[in-house]
């Protein structure tokens, strides 16, 4: 039976690896990643956050990546397509693809790639973890559970680090309450960031509580 896991990883071994060192406020959401006929496969991701003028151009100069293009102009976020050059110091995609796993979701938030990935079994996400650790990247299993979505292994809450902060602060300022006793630009205040980021948080935060609890 397939198995879903939630890890997260080092970016310090892995593509983007420089951009993200020189804007350590950004966060990356990836949307899709296909292979063309080149030997390596190209990215569409979205950036956000403080800073997205300093990580295009901290882009040009990694070497983990080429061909980059922006593909949007909005004033908080912006959604980039990019071909990663197989220099960084680890390449996984070929390990999990190999393996016959799926990638779900994978995102940057907090200092750390975040992936959803589904395999086709434990034996496959063994031998995937046993990549990690023979190429000294920092591998960390936080939720596994079967195709059906039935718990078997329980690290850690879903919720990012970023997320929880959020939630937890908006839940004590009295956000959700009915009055509201704080705002948004209050609780972005809190947390040194943009009303947006924020609104983000509280958003991705509580889908995935609601995803927990119903999906």
């Amino acid at each position: 039976m397939s198995v879903i896991a939630e890890c997260s990883l080092d970016p310090d071994r892995l593509s983007f690896a420089t951009a993200l060192s020189a804007t350590p406020a950004i966060e990356l959401d990836v949307e899709r990643v296909y292979r063309t006929r080149s030997a390596m496969p190209v990215v569409f991701c979205w950036a956000r956050g403080d800073g997205l003028n300093a990580f295009e151009s901290a882009l040009a100069d990694d070497e983990t990546v080429t061909d980059v293009q922006r593909l949007s102009n909005a004033s908080d976020r912006r959604l980039y397509r990019a071909r990663l050059t197989g220099r960084a110091s680890v390449v996984t995609y070929d390990a999990w693809v190999d393996l016959g796993a799926a990638r779900l979701e994978m995102r940057y938030v907090d200092g750390r790639w975040h992936a959803r990935i589904r395999f086709p079994g434990r034996d496959a996400l063994a031998t995937f973890r046993e990549f990690c650790l023979d190429h000294d990247l920092d591998f960390q299993l936080d939720r596994l559970y079967d195709s059906d979505g039935d718990d078997t292994e329980t690290a850690r809450n879903r919720l990012t680090t970023s997320q929880r902060e959020a939630l937890q602060l908006a839940h004590e300022g009295g956000y959700f309450g009915v009055p509201r006793e704080t705002t948004l630009a209050e609780i972005a205040a809190e947390l040194g960031i943009s009303n947006q980021a924020a609104s983000e948080r509280l958003r991705r935060g509580c889908g995935r509580l609601v995803s927990d609890r119903f999906g």
